[in-house]
């Protein structure tokens, strides 16, 4: 009986996060955006292997945090009457990903420098 109360403390934790993104979320992406995105990433991931090689638990943490950010962001660009679904949501996320993460490694080197 305790097993299955840790259990599901452990699902309402992992529902409850918003600094990732998941399985339910991305499986009603299509597959064109799941692609984009993962297009994105890789770009913003090679653009920052230095930080990556620096600290590498610290920068898959804050991208983790970035993407399901821009995720969201672009989630809400996409429900705009005006906006063209996926093709917005592509292209807001192309967007604030790389806008993101150059900002949460910026503020990392600032309190890294203030040490």
């Amino acid at each position: 009986m305790p097993a299955k109360g840790r259990a599901t403390a452990t699902n309402a934790t992992t529902q409850g996060r918003e600094d990732i993104l998941n399985a339910r979320a991305i499986s009603t992406l299509g597959a064109g955006v799941v692609s984009a995105m993962s297009a994105v990433g890789a770009a913003v991931i090679k653009k920052n292997k230095p930080a990556l090689g620096k600290n590498a638990d610290w920068f898959w943490h804050m991208f983790a945090k970035c993407e399901a950010r821009a995720a969201r962001i672009a989630e809400q660009a996409a429900r705009d009457p005006e906006a063209c679904g996926d093709a917005t949501f592509i292209e807001v996320y192309a967007a604030q990903l790389p806008k993101l993460m150059a900002a949460a490694l910026e503020s990392h080197e600032k309190a890294l420098k203030a040490k």
